[in-house]
């Protein structure tokens, strides 16, 4: 759709027909490391535990852009992202645990873009356009193969 959104009529969209199928599996970003940049804000979630509904959490979510064209042209994609989820742990103040071995993934991925600095201010939309190494592992669930961010470092 190259028109202008301004023009854009939903009744007309709904109503066009196309003769095309779409595609049924998603090619994920192959395993690797790849220069990534934080696409726009990260996200927070809540979560409940699928086993025990009384379980509940939050977590950081991060979609990361792959600066790599090899990648780009494989997958046929102007742009290629992958996500990292991360588990949060809180204090008793609902707030970041930042003891000793809490939060480990996130001091990680903070190290990583160097906003990890005792002392230093950070909030999670610092990480918006930060640059690192990331390291693309798959998922199985079933059939189904899902890139994911399992670690960060920096360049």
């Amino acid at each position: 759709m190259n028109s202008a959104v301004g023009s854009f009529d939903p009744s007309v969209f709904l109503d066009a027909t196309m003769t095309e199928g779409n595609s049924t599996v998603n090619t994920p970003v192959p395993e690797g490391e790849y220069t990534a940049v934080v696409d726009g804000d990260p996200v927070i979630r809540q979560w409940t535990g699928r086993k025990d509904p009384n379980q509940t959490g939050l977590a950081l979510d991060i979609i990361w852009s792959v600066d790599d064209a090899s990648v780009r042209e494989a997958l046929g994609r102007d742009k290629v992202t992958v996500m990292q989820g991360i588990m949060l742990e809180l204090n008793a103040n609902g707030g970041i645990d930042t003891g000793k071995g809490r939060n480990v993934q996130l001091g990680r991925l903070r190290d990583a873009v160097n906003l990890n600095e005792p002392g230093k201010p950070f909030s999670f939309r610092m990480l918006a356009g930060q640059v690192a190494k990331i390291s693309v592992k798959h998922r199985m669930d079933g059939d189904a193969v899902y890139a994911e961010v399992k670690g960060v470092a920096r360049l």
